[in-house]
């Protein structure tokens, strides 16, 4: 909290020389005034971190339009009891990372570390979600997997602004082509039609996807391709401090208590309880 500056005194005027008396009920008066006023002027305790403040994609089933889902009731569960209220808007991926990192919001969701660093955010020691990026494609486009070396010079299509071609993980791996696109039913079209041999995800919107939209999955194929932890990245600023502490607090309590999984089971998600196993580090 900034340091308020101090209230000017008034100067003496030239005939103020002589004591005078005052009167008591004017002395009350303005005792009272002059705390009324610096009560009034001066912030509270939590001001600035009475409420967070969200920059996030729409993710069905995550980040509902609502203000419900996974993610957003996990931030709900972790600030409410300290008295910090959630608010949220809906930005494309990038344009959150720059307004996270330009201190123009206080968070994002489900950000890798090593992204959060790339762009100067803060995280968590602890994650508040496992992300598992998973590819599904025909099978009769790719017969037989064997692991991440099968999209080696096979084309791909991803939601824009996931820059999975810059991944560390696909650095071995040539995409022959590559595009992206702004919804997963445009993903869906494109794979069917056979214009890409695969399409890339995180695994809880391809399964959200499949059971919403109940994808016939005999022609096609499911694969898992890795797990990163994914965190709450928080804008490189004094808030932060606070807000972070809190959320590694709580998050552990949640986990402790068995209340974090109910919140993954009433979303149909998979609990990755070992994501909050005492001495887990950071992947």
């Amino acid at each position: 909290m900034q340091t308020p500056k101090c209230l000017a005194s008034r100067n003496p005027s030239p005939r103020s020389n002589c004591t005078s008396a005052t009167h008591p009920a004017k002395l009350f008066f303005l005792s009272n005034l002059f705390f009324i006023v610096l009560f009034l002027w001066l912030p509270g305790p939590a001001a600035g971190a009475d409420y967070i403040d969200i920059v996030t994609p729409q993710w069905d089933g995550q980040t509902n339009a609502d203000g419900t889902g996974l993610f957003f009731e996990i931030v709900r569960r972790v600030y409410s009891p300290e008295g910090i209220a959630m608010k949220y808007r809906f930005v494309p991926w990038k344009r959150a990372q720059k307004m996270v990192s330009g201190k123009k919001a206080d968070a994002m969701l489900c950000v890798w570390c090593e992204h959060a660093r790339e762009e100067g955010q803060r995280i968590p020691r602890w994650p508040f979600f496992v992300e598992y990026t998973a590819v599904v494609f025909k099978k009769d486009r790719i017969a037989s997997w064997a692991g991440l070396k099968t999209l080696d010079g096979k084309s791909a299509v991803w939601l824009r602004g996931y820059d999975y071609h810059t991944f560390n993980h696909f650095k071995p791996i040539h995409f022959s082509q590559w595009t992206e696109v702004d919804d997963y039913a445009r993903a869906w079209l494109l794979l069917k039609s056979g214009h890409y041999d695969v399409y890339i995800d995180a695994l809880i919107d391809l399964e959200h996807y499949i059971a919403e939209q109940s994808v016939d999955m005999k022609p096609y194929q499911l694969e898992i391709l890795w797990g990163e932890n994914a965190y709450v990245a928080f804008a490189p600023n004094e808030k932060s401090v606070r807000l972070i502490r809190i959320f590694d607090q709580r998050i552990l309590e949640l986990a402790a208590s068995g209340e974090l999984k109910a919140i993954y089971d009433k979303w149909g998600v998979r609990y990755p309880q070992e994501a909050w196993e005492p001495g887990k580090k950071r992947l």
